[in-house]
């Protein structure tokens, strides 16, 4: 079995980073670190796949970086994923389901970072499937519609190979930006959009603008009173 591994912060961790699982969209190519995070610490390879999963990982740690105001650095950063097995490819544009079975083990492995690293303050789980069932399995929860709405359609299920795909659409601007504390523990939690779709720009900057800018406020106000 193909399984991916933790990325754990080069220095005290201040922030946990959860992405979704370990193979590309469009590629049998597994992470040998979660979203390549290991790359971004070495020199840029000139192999254009390569450069790629570097562009990934880049993407990955400037993303937190905008949203903190630089405040929380690259070395501070852990990184996981919800599911740590690399999973069978969805339908063409469509995205892999992770069972409840696979959810489950992937939030022991969360808890089990938090325990072990105390200092972690911030999380950032990645993408609606992700947050979907984080709060289906009560690691946090949110004040709106956000978990009735993303449901998986029985559609998807039934597919072979399964697919995962929201009873609405539109369910992530809900909680994007937001922040939670978890059900079990202080740590405070701000869904982010996929590394992949940042920088924002086009319909992702038009739709997550107002969500982006709500967490970086977050942000100011934290390390202004700090």
């Amino acid at each position: 079995m193909d399984i991916t591994k933790d990325w754990k912060a080069r220095t005290e961790a201040k922030a946990l980073l959860i992405g979704h699982d370990p193979r590309l969209q469009k590629s049998d190519d597994i992470a040998g670190y979660s979203l390549f995070a290991d790359y971004y610490f070495s020199p840029k390879p000139l192999d254009p796949k390569e450069r790629r999963k570097y562009g990934l990982a880049e993407a990955a740690f400037k993303h937190i970086a905008y949203v903190t105001y630089d405040k929380i650095k690259p070395n501070e950063v852990y990184i996981t994923n919800l599911c740590n097995e690399a999973l069978d490819h969805a339908p063409e544009n469509k995205t892999v389901y992770i069972t409840i079975e696979k959810a489950k083990k992937g939030i022991d492995n969360i808890r089990r970072i938090l325990a072990e690293n105390s200092s972690i303050e911030f999380i950032f789980p990645m993408s609606v499937q992700v947050n979907y069932w984080l709060q289906k399995l009560d690691f946090y929860r949110s004040d709106n519609d956000f978990l009735e709405n993303s449901e998986p359609k029985q559609k998807g299920l039934d597919s072979n190979p399964p697919y995962y795909q929201p009873l609405k659409s539109g369910t992530f601007k809900r909680i994007c930006g937001n922040h939670y504390k978890i059900t079990e523990g202080q740590q405070m939690v701000i869904p982010i959009l996929h590394p992949k779709n940042f920088p924002l720009r086009g319909k992702f900057l038009s739709a997550y603008k107002d969500s982006y800018e709500r967490a970086r406020h977050y942000f100011v106000d934290i390390f202004s009173e700090s």
